[in-house]
Parts: C-alpha cells; structure tokens; sequence
C-alpha cells in the first residue's frame, strides 16, 4: 500500500528543540511501522517541506523564489509522479497562519479545499497512465498553536501574531468542508499538542503519539474497505 504524506515542517520532522534536524521518529514514519505491525505493507512516501502553505507565494520563503513554498505549485507533477497511490494524507494549512498572510479559518480552509481539488481530479489512483481515477484522500487539519503564540516576549511572536485564533476556529469550519466534499477528515488535535517551548513544532513524545493515532484511522479505514 502506497501512502502519501503531503505536509510542512511537523510532517517533515522539525522538532521543538530548534535543532533543525530531520528527526527520524516523525509522525509518518511511527504511522507506517505502526501499520505495518498491523499486517498492512506500507511504502510510505514523504513529500513534505517546511515552510509550505497551502496555496500562498512566500515573499521570505528560502532561495528568493516566493512559489517555492506554495503548496499548490508542485502538487500536480508530485501526484503524476508517484502515480500509483493508495491513500494520499494532506496536512498543510499552519503556515498559512502566519501575519504576512492575512488569512482567517475560513481562507485556510479554502486553501486546504483547492488542494484537495487538485488531488481529486489528478490520476493517481490505480489506472495506469492513461487512466482517470484519483488517490483517496484524507484531510488532516492541523493542531491548534500553542499559548506561546500569543505572547509578545516570544521570538517569532510579531511573525504568528493572530494566528492561534486561526488554528482554534479552523477545526470548526474544516471538518464541515469536507464532509460536503465527501473527503475524509481527521481533527490533528485528537493526537497532538503543541510544545510549551515551541508554539509551532512538536515534541518527539507528540510525533509519536500523532503516528500512532492517524496510524489507528487509517487502518479503521483499510478494515472497512476489505
């Protein structure tokens, strides 16, 4: 089963200790060993990069190129590429809230929608090259930031300002969107909680408890479709 995991920084692995490493017990990895000791073969495929949003240009993103970090650039070609896909699990929308992008739960959500657009429509499903079915896809909305957020001694504070209020009101008015949509949904807040040190990033305990729990969705769904 070819799963993939198309995310930001808390899917790639950046951890609340500001080292900047690649952690290796990231959440996606815990989700397909955990599944794999359920008796499912998972080829799990990490697409994943820190900084990336769901449909905005980023003016500060790295090498000078505002679209790199625009989640909805590389999305088609990454889709086509790793065509055949089983499950596709999409967790982007926590950049989005940063000042800079002015956006609200609502405009989040609509970001995450036409992404979830792209990978409804993209064949990367079972048909073959010349086919037109779609990858299933989950919809993963993405914890709520921590307190540290909000208070103006925090470092990256002027960067996130508002952008709590966001992660909270987001779970309300995603969930809704998808189940119009007919797309799987899965409130992160059920597994994850934001690190006191880091208001952004994880601890390597919350990346292993996240795993475990979208590793318990998935396989609910795989026992479902048998």
């Amino acid at each position: 089963m070819r799963v993939l995991v198309y995310g930001d920084s808390n899917s790639w692995g950046y951890l609340d200790d500001g080292s900047g490493q690649r952690h290796d017990g990231r959440w996606p990895v815990v989700m397909a060993n955990s599944l794999a000791a359920r008796g499912h073969a998972i080829e799990l495929i990490e697409e994943c990069l820190p900084g990336r949003t769901t449909t905005a240009d980023d003016p500060e993103g790295p090498t000078g190129t505002p679209s790199l970090l625009n989640g909805a650039v590389p999305l088609p070609a990454i889709l086509l590429s790793q065509q055949p896909l089983d499950h596709i699990l999409l967790m982007l929308g926590t950049n989005d809230m940063k000042l800079r992008f002015a956006r609200d739960a609502a405009a989040i959500t609509a970001g995450i929608m036409a992404l979830a657009g792209i990978i409804r429509t993209a064949p990367a499903g079972h048909g073959g090259w010349d086919g037109t079915e779609p990858a299933p896809l989950t919809v993963i909305c993405p914890p709520r930031l921590g307190a540290r957020a909000d208070d103006p001694d925090w470092i990256r504070f002027d960067e996130w300002r508002g952008g709590r209020t966001a992660s909270v009101d987001l779970p309300a008015v995603l969930e809704p969107a998808c189940a119009d949509a007919g797309i799987g949904f899965i409130d992160g807040n059920d597994h994850a909680v934001s690190s006191p040190l880091d208001p952004i990033h994880w601890s390597a305990a919350t990346h292993e408890r996240f795993g475990a729990g979208i590793a318990g969705h998935l396989a609910d769904r795989l026992a479902g479709a048998a």
